[in-house]
């Protein structure tokens, strides 16, 4: 009887850990596969454009950076590349504050541009430019906006116990305040008396990464490296929290500074965003969908995978904005606002029930 149990134990066992090395070599197939969608994007954004260069040319050219002087190197140095890894940066910085704030909210349907924390940054964005500060500045301004809404909408939707967030009221008062910031912001630009320069904030407004180089990729990366950074710190707690607010403060979790901390990192890689490609929506609501959908995995994974899929979905949105019609470029901010218009309904089609983070 013993060993007919012992064999029973060794058979489960093997059966578990035939299971579990199945679904990490499933894992990592996918991964695989989304870094050479990756690279793939980058490759292809840096290819095409309005000028046609041939394959061999451009790959040529591409790896070939000490070879100036040439036009063609000028367009895919000067112009496409930097273009295409601004895209990259605004992708992996909206899609990670988005999947923050899902967690923090524990809704699916959470986003920087639904609580708030874009129009914030938005509206401290416009004010730089229009009073002339410094460039490098401009990302702290985009932080400072962003912590400035998170801070009311913090406040406003603060538990009666005063022990965390009441996820509805945050959402709420989200929607509200980005309704409210967002007319702000219109003003600012039409009192700013300058029509060029106002000219400029309304295409900004409406989202795009056109005309940026790699001076305005710098402070953006460095900004959105550190959220990463902070990010990936807060894997951990993330996890605690996914679990939902009563249960993480029975495990005896600090949950109103995790919190805080958490809100802090989606902040500041939504304000190096928004300073990059003005408001661009719904990037932090797709991608995080799409990363717990194909990798179910634990926080870190998740955290890579949505900066990934972020990151790609910008970069081919960039590319179709510029592209699609001849000798005009599309608004980055419209085309995914189209797409995540579509996903957003197609959610709430499918979900009848509450939504929730699983």
């Amino acid at each position: 009887m013993d060993k007919l149990y012992a064999d029973k134990c060794d058979m489960l066992a093997c059966m578990t850990y035939t299971r579990l090395d199945t679904g990490s070599l499933n894992i990592l197939i996918r991964l695989l596969i989304l870094i050479l969608l990756l690279a793939g994007s980058v490759l292809v954004s840096i290819l095409l454009g309005d000028v046609s260069i041939d394959a061999e040319t451009s790959l040529r050219t591409l790896f070939s950076p000490g070879n100036s002087g040439s036009d063609v190197h000028d367009i895919i140095w000067q112009v496409r590349l930097p273009r295409t890894l601004i895209a990259l940066v605004v992708g992996g910085a909206l899609s990670v504050s988005g999947y923050i704030l899902q967690v923090l909210s524990r809704n699916n349907l959470a986003d920087p541009y639904l609580t708030g924390v874009s129009s914030g940054a938005c509206v401290c964005v416009a004010l730089g430019v229009a009073l002339g500060l410094n460039f490098d500045l401009i990302p702290v301004a985009g932080l400072l906006g962003g912590l400035a809404a998170s801070l009311i909408v913090a406040y406003v939707s603060r538990s009666h116990d005063y022990q965390g967030l009441s996820v509805t009221r945050l959402l709420l008062a989200g929607v509200v305040l980005s309704t409210f910031l967002i007319a702000l912001t219109s003003l600012v630009i039409f009192l700013s008396g300058n029509p060029v320069l106002a000219q400029g904030l309304l295409y900004w407004l409406a989202g795009g990464i056109s005309g940026k180089s790699w001076s305005e990729l710098g402070p953006g990366a460095v900004y959105t490296l550190l959220g990463f950074g902070g990010a990936f710190l807060l894997s951990k707690q993330l996890r605690i929290l996914s679990l939902g607010k009563d249960y993480a403060a029975s495990l005896g979790a600090p949950v109103a500074k995790i919190q805080w901390s958490c809100l802090l990192v989606a902040v500041l890689l939504c304000g190096a965003a928004v300073a990059l490609s003005g408001l661009v929506g719904f990037v932090g609501l797709i991608a995080p969908h799409l990363s717990r959908h194909l990798f179910n995995n634990d926080e870190r994974l998740q955290i890579f995978t949505c900066a990934v899929i972020g990151g790609i979905l910008v970069i081919l949105s960039d590319l179709c904005a510029r592209t699609l019609v001849a000798s005009q470029e599309l608004p980055l901010g419209t085309l995914l606002s189209l797409l995540g218009g579509f996903f957003f309904l197609a959610l709430m089609a499918r979900d009848k029930g509450e939504i929730t983070i699983r």
